[in-house]
């Protein structure tokens, strides 16, 4: 299919530089295909082109303009929106997700109940436009249970839950229907690895399928006690230990973190991670017993309201002093990630006297 449209044309020694400054401008129309022949290139236009617009380009350049068959560009959507454009109407079009969770070779979306009826559509378009992914899925729940997992739906593609995810070179062996899994943190796990030397005894109170150890052991000779009460979690971060070159020791343990911490030897722990923001909060009392003096946590809380920073740095204040143990220091307050209107997924690094 073609259509007559303004063109521009130059010897082909000149082709890249007028195309440069073609594009700088503006005029050239990526809607058509440039055409080749007999030595010359033929620049589809997006109007009549003024000639001193490109001077002094043209002045020793044996150039022609005027109206020619253009044969017609072919351009792949580059989101959901463009490819669905047409085919679901605007108030449906402007329902679409715009971020997504990628995960290995999974795409997990969230799509709104008032399209969840075009559920399937929306993944096949999605797997035409990013073909390095295998599976799309809808997340059907929020993370429910003691176990945080959640349920979802197929939209496109392999039915499965199973992938390997990569972190900055470290495989992380993920099944989302056995456990929680967010590739929304890679660069908080990648920040807290960063500040443990090979010395450090670390605990990880909610560790999920790994990601903080292994990010850890990679990167350092440290230990590292990796505790989670879902065994599927530690199941699949077993085998992340065998997929990756760790220089650091993981021992993973299967157990509610009270539990845990009743059993071990108390004011040892040189950094302990808290990555349960929905109730880290309820847990601080084990932190405290784990920690020596002068030790770090890493504690992380889902807060709102206009003052994020003071409000999270009281609650944690209020905690550790109702453990009698007390903050020394704060040394960073972050905000992770947006988790709802108004509200943030926060990280505090505190040093606990």
């Amino acid at each position: 299919m073609s259509e007559e449209v303004p063109f521009l044309s130059v010897p082909s020694k000149y082709g890249e530089e007028i195309r440069q400054r073609l594009l700088s401008l503006g005029i050239f129309d990526p809607n058509y295909r440039l055409v080749s022949k007999d030595g010359r290139l033929f620049f589809p236009l997006r109007r009549p082109l003024i000639v001193n617009e490109l001077i002094p380009e043209l002045n020793s350049i044996d150039y022609h303009i005027g109206v020619m068959d253009f044969p017609k560009a072919r351009i792949d959507p580059r989101t959901l929106a463009e490819a669905l454009r047409g085919i679901l109407p605007d108030d449906e079009l402007a329902l679409l997700p715009r971020a997504y969770d990628l995960i290995g070779d999974i795409a997990v979306l969230e799509i709104p109940d008032e399209i969840a009826q075009h559920g399937a559509l929306i993944g096949e378009k999605f797997l035409k436009i990013h073909r390095n992914f295998v599976t799309v899925l809808r997340k059907k729940s929020a993370i429910t249970g003691i176990v945080r997992t959640r349920r979802y739906d197929l939209l496109a593609g392999v039915d499965k839950t199973d992938t390997i995810h990569t972190e900055y070179g470290c495989r992380i062996v993920v099944d989302l229907s056995r456990a929680y899994f967010s590739p929304r943190l890679l660069e908080e796990h990648r920040r807290v690895a960063a500040q443990v030397t090979g010395s450090e005894y670390v605990v990880d109170m909610f560790t999920g399928v790994g990601p903080f150890p292994l990010h850890i052991a990679k990167r350092t000779t440290a230990n590292v006690i990796a505790v989670d009460v879902n065994p599927s979690a530690i199941d699949l971060l077993r085998k992340s230990m065998t997929l990756n070159r760790l220089k650091g020791i993981i021992m993973p343990v299967v157990s509610d973190i009270k539990r845990y911490v009743a059993s071990v030897k108390t004011g040892t722990a040189d950094r302990v991670i808290m990555n349960h923001p929905s109730d880290a909060i309820s847990f601080i009392d084990e932190a405290c017993t784990l920690l020596r003096a002068g030790g770090i946590m890493h504690y992380y809380d889902f807060i709102g309201g206009n003052d994020v920073e003071g409000t999270v740095i009281a609650k944690v204040q209020k905690a550790v002093e109702s453990s009698g143990r007390r903050v020394r220091d704060v040394l960073l307050v972050r905000k992770v990630r947006d988790s709802a209107p108004y509200e943030y997924h926060v990280a505090v690094d505190a040093v606990i006297e």
